[in-house]
C-alpha cells in the first residue's frame, strides 16, 4: 500500500522504541550479569542492544538480513530479545508465511546457543520460558502474515479498480472511435457521388462545345447544387470528428429531429435520377418480393449500390449500368451492379471504394458474392439478411 513520508518514519520510531524498552527491562532494574561471571557482560549487553535497535532501521530494505543479524546478537546479548521479536513480526510482513516460519524457528533454535557464552539460570532453561517463547514466537508470525495478507488484499482490490477504470475508458474511446469510422465512411460515400456527379458534368460542358444555353444552365445548375451538398456533407464530417473534448459542448444545441434522415432504398429512384442526369445510362430491375424491407437493410443496399455506381461513372464514364433487387422477406435481399468494363487506356487507379463496401456487408451480417471482373463486365454482387418485421 502506499504510504506517506511520515509513516515509515514512524513506524521505525516504534521498532527502536520497543528494541530500546527491552534493553532496559533487562539491564536497568536488575543486573543480568551473575557473580560468576565477568563485569564486561553488561557492557556486551548495552552494546549489543543498542546495535540491534539500529540494525532494525534496515529491516524495510533487508528484512530477512536484518532479522539474520538481531538473532545473532540475541546470542551473546540478553538485551535484544525484544529487539528479535520485532525483527521476527516485521519479517513475516515483509515475506512469505514459509519464509517467516523457518526464521522464527530459528530464532527459537538458536537460543541454547546462548549457553556457550553466558551462564544459564534456571529461570531462563525453564521449560515454562520456553513455552512463552513458543507461543509468542508464532503469534508474532500470525499477526504479520495476517498483516501481509490484508495487503495484498487491498493492493488487488486497489489495481483491479485501476484496471477496470482504463478499461472502461479505452472501451469508451474504441466505441467513440467506431462511431466516427462509420460515420467517415458514410460521408465518404455521399462525398465520393457527389463529387462524381460534379465532374462528370464539368467534364461534359467543357467538350460540347455546341451546347445550347439552357443545356449550359442546367449543367451548371447541377453543378452549383451537387458542390453546394458535398460542402455540407464536408462541414457534417468535419463536425463529427472534431476534438473529442468539445464533442459534447458543440453538440449540446442541436436538435437530433432537424439532422437530415438517412436514406434508404426507397431513395434510390432520386438517385438513380441524378446519375442518368450526368449522362450515364442506368436500369433498374426490380424483383423484390412484397414486404416491409428494414430500414438499415435498405441503407446497405442504398450506400453499396451509391459506390457502385460512382466506381462506375470514375471508371467507364458513359457505359450503361444494370442493376438487379432481389429477394425475400425470411430469407435475403440480393442486390447486384454491372457495367461493362472500361477500354484498357482509361483504367484508372483503384480506390478504397470495393474495400468499403466489403465492410459496409461484414457489419450487416451479408456476404460478397463478387466486386470485380466477370468475363467482360465488372460486377458488384452483394446479399445481406432481410429479417421479417413484425407488425406494430
Amino acid at each position: 500500500m502506499p504510504s506517506t513520508g511520515l509513516t515509515p518514519r514512524l513506524y521505525d520510531a516504534g521498532a527502536l522504541a520497543v528494541a530500546l524498552l527491552g534493553l532496559y527491562l533487562v539491564l536497568w532494574p536488575e543486573r543480568p550479569v551473575l557473580p560468576t561471571e565477568a563485569p564486561a557482560w553488561w557492557w556486551i549487553d548495552l552494546v549489543g542492544g543498542v546495535l540491534a535497535a539500529l540494525v532494525l532501521l534496515a529491516r524495510r530494505r533487508a528484512p530477512i538480513g536484518s532479522a539474520l543479524v538481531v538473532f545473532a546478537l540475541t546470542i551473546p546479548c540478553t538485551g535484544a530479545w525484544l529487539a528479535g521479536a520485532v525483527a521476527t513480526f516485521s519479517l513475516a510482513v515483509r515475506r512469505p508465511w514459509p519464509t517467516a516460519v523457518g526464521l522464527a524457528v530459528l530464532s527459537l533454535a538458536i537460543a541454547p546457543v546462548q549457553g556457550l557464552f553466558r551462564l544459564p539460570t534456571e529461570e531462563s532453561t525453564s521449560w515454562a520460558n520456553v513455552g512463552w517463547a513458543v507461543v509468542i514466537t508464532a503469534a508474532l508470525v500470525a499477526t504479520g502474515a495476517a498483516i501481509r495478507a490484508r495487503h495484498e488484499l487491498l493492493d488487488s482490490l486497489v489495481e483491479r479498480a485501476e484496471r477496470a477504470e482504463t478499461e472502461a475508458a479505452l472501451r469508451a474511446e474504441a466505441a467513440r472511435t467506431a462511431e466516427r469510422t462509420r460515420i467517415a465512411r458514410e460521408m465518404h460515400d455521399v462525398l465520393a457521388h457527389r463529387l462524381s456527379m460534379v465532374s462528370l458534368h464539368a467534364g461534359a460542358l467543357a467538350h460540347r462545345r455546341s451546347a445550347s444555353p439552357e443545356e449550359i444552365r442546367d449543367a451548371l445548375e447541377v453543378i452549383r447544387a451537387g458542390a453546394r451538398d458535398a460542402l455540407v456533407d464536408l462541414r457534417a464530417i468535419l463536425g463529427v470528428l472534431r476534438d473529442p473534448d468539445t464533442d459534447d459542448e458543440a453538440g449540446a444545441g442541436v436538435d437530433p429531429a432537424q439532422r437530415p434522415p438517412q436514406p434508404t432504398l426507397a431513395d434510390l429512384g432520386r438517385l438513380l435520377d441524378g446519375v442518368r442526369a450526368a449522362g450515364t445510362p442506368v436500369t433498374l430491375r426490380d424483383e423484390l418480393a412484397e414486404g416491409a424491407l428494414p430500414d438499415e437493410c435498405g441503407r446497405t443496399l442504398y450506400r453499396i449500390t451509391q459506390e457502385a455506381l460512382t466506381n462506375a461513372a470514375r471508371h467507364a464514364p458513359g457505359r450503361p449500368v444494370e442493376i438487379v433487387l432481389r429477394g425475400a422477406p425470411g430469407g435475403e435481399a440480393e442486390l447486384e451492379v454491372s457495367n461493362p468494363l472500361p477500354a484498357r487506356g482509361t483504367v484508372r487507379p483503384p480506390g478504397n471504394g470495393l474495400l468499403g463496401i466489403t465492410e459496409r456487408v461484414d457489419l450487416a451480417g451479408g456476404h460478397v458474392l463478387s466486386r470485380g471482373p466477370d468475363e467482360d463486365r465488372f460486377r458488384v454482387a452483394v446479399r445481406v439478411p432481410w429479417p421479417v418485421m413484425e407488425p406494430r
